[in-house]
């Protein structure tokens, strides 16, 4: 297999992994906020793992669609606050939640300059 680290291996787009990239360190990279889960890394060419890091998309798409279905996550006290009549979730919710639903939340922690650069 033929691959450039610094693309996802399942879709080819850029990865945008910080440890990839030959840019200067910038802060830690986005993949440490997210969990990557052993079945996409197992959907992975065996000469790919541990070699090339999956993209943003890939992952979030992953995880959406094992949510597809399943009953919500219960909130913790401490994961949100109301602001007028709105629940807001706070980054922590959204963290253990383990992925981005799209939905343009106040404090979602994978809206970062990283997914700007993946969506632009």
């Amino acid at each position: 297999m033929n691959f450039n680290p610094s693309q996802c291996p399942l879709c080819g787009r850029a990865n945008e992994c910080q440890l990839s990239s030959v840019a200067a360190y910038k802060g830690p990279c986005w993949c440490a906020k997210v969990k990557v889960p052993e079945e996409l890394i197992a959907r992975l060419p065996a000469e790919a793992r541990n070699r090339a890091c999956i993209c943003r998309d890939c992952v979030m798409k992953f995880h959406r669609e094992q949510m597809n279905g399943a009953p919500a996550l219960k909130v913790r006290p401490g994961e949100f606050y109301f602001d007028g009549s709105l629940m807001v979730f706070t980054a922590a919710y959204h963290l253990r939640r383990g992925y981005c639903c799209d939905s343009g939340c106040r404090h979602c922690p994978y809206t970062t300059d990283f997914r700007v650069a993946i969506n632009p």
